[in-house]
């Protein structure tokens, strides 16, 4: 379990990211004097989403650790890679040393962009200048194929630039078929533009190395004005064999500032509009002293236990799932719990897990952490400086 930190009244100095290598339920009280800071010390810039890293990117099993945002002094990011083999993650080694510009990284998928053999770093990025607007880029780092130096010393990988102005942070993978009237498989990103203010789809063919060519790409506006974007994912809500994509976003027009939780539903014929639905609405964001708040934050679809998941419902269908979200900017963690296991019916409930009556609440994971088929969900309270622990375990 890594647990990320940022301080933005405190510019140009590192935030610190803590690591508990097996966290146990059991000991969940005691976990403030298990954790350590991954490498020993604390080098990025407001860190953001710590990836899980394979042994088959390097050599061994680690974590990419993202980090940069708009805050003066924090805007410098990194892609830091640590190795989690033992008890304290060794590290950094910052393989997007060395461009000519600060930018903020905030997610990494591992793929094989140009079916060389070796896996590389699929990311997002955006920079704000001192005149002009945002600039966002989709960008792949190019994983060189040879051993890595040894921990503290930048790995330059060649990067290569896919898309400009449009994905900025987070983005999903899927691989989906339209067939009108022949079937093509398709490899596709979903992403929630902060800048744009856009919910966008990107594909190419499925086939290997699509993604390196540029010219491959197309792209589908799915809702061109949903609020400011936290993030957007993929995820078959109803168990229609159908994914949907989920959304959270903040309106940001005066006198309209609240955020939405927002399902889109594919058409019939591709091409055309995406049915837009509210899971969650008027969720309102506390004042926040750096910058602008958004409310509310990352969702994880999941269900509460192994025997809740197998118990089929009267149609032979695997349960919907459930749904845990950050309030992020109003300092609530929710539970949205399905109305109906009807798949027409996208309908919610939502209620509060906890209120950390605070300013801003994080985010959250998912798991069992102790094997006995029951869910944990583990939360950050941000500004509460607290992280609490609830099991669905009777």
């Amino acid at each position: 379990m890594a647990i990320t930190t940022f301080n933005p009244a405190l510019p140009f100095f590192h935030d610190s990211v803590y690591y508990l290598r097996d966290p146990q339920l059991a000991s969940a009280s005691d976990w403030g004097n298990q954790v350590v800071k991954m490498g020993g010390a604390s080098t990025a810039y407001w860190p953001n989403y710590p990836v899980q890293m394979p042994s088959s990117i390097v050599g061994w099993e680690g974590i990419i650790q993202t980090s940069g945002f708009l805050v003066p002094g924090k805007s410098k990011g990194r892609l830091e890679l640590y190795d989690t083999t033992s008890g304290t993650p060794r590290g950094p080694i910052n393989i997007a040393g060395h461009q000519s510009h600060d930018w903020s990284y905030h997610w990494v998928v591992w793929k094989d962009v140009d079916n060389d053999g070796h896996i590389d770093a699929f990311t997002a990025r955006f920079r704000v200048p001192t005149f002009g607007d945002p600039i966002a880029e989709l960008v792949w780092f190019k994983n060189p194929g040879t051993p890595p130096p040894t921990s503290g010393n930048d790995w330059q990988w060649q990067n290569f630039i896919q898309i400009t102005g449009g994905p900025d942070v987070y983005f999903e993978e899927t691989v989906f078929e339209v067939c009108n009237p022949d079937c093509t498989e398709y490899n596709a990103l979903v992403t929630g533009e902060l800048w744009t203010e856009r919910i966008m789809m990107y594909y190419v063919p499925n086939i290997p190395g699509a993604w390196a060519v540029p010219s491959n790409i197309k792209s589908i506006v799915v809702d061109d004005a949903p609020g400011q974007p936290f993030e957007a994912h993929f995820a078959d809500l109803n168990n229609d064999g159908q994914l949907e994509i989920l959304a959270s976003c903040y309106d940001t027009r005066k006198g309209n500032e609240t955020g939405n939780m927002w399902v889109y539903e594919q058409p019939e014929e591709w091409g055309q509009p995406w049915k837009r639905t509210a899971l969650a609405s008027g969720f309102i964001a506390n004042s926040y002293l750096f910058g602008n708040s958004m409310t509310p934050g990352k969702s994880r679809l999941f269900w509460p236990s192994e025997e809740y998941k197998a118990t089929l419902t009267d149609t032979g269908a695997v349960p919907k799932p459930w749904i845990a979200l950050s309030g992020d900017d109003d300092g609530v963690h929710y539970v949205m719990t399905p109305k109906s296991e009807d798949p027409d019916n996208m309908e919610y409930d939502i209620e509060v897990m906890i209120d950390t009556e605070q300013t801003t609440a994080g985010t959250m994971a998912v798991h069992d952490l102790d094997g006995d088929g029951y869910m944990e969900i583990v939360s950050a309270g941000y500004t509460a400086q607290e992280v609490y622990v609830y099991t669905f375990a009777p």
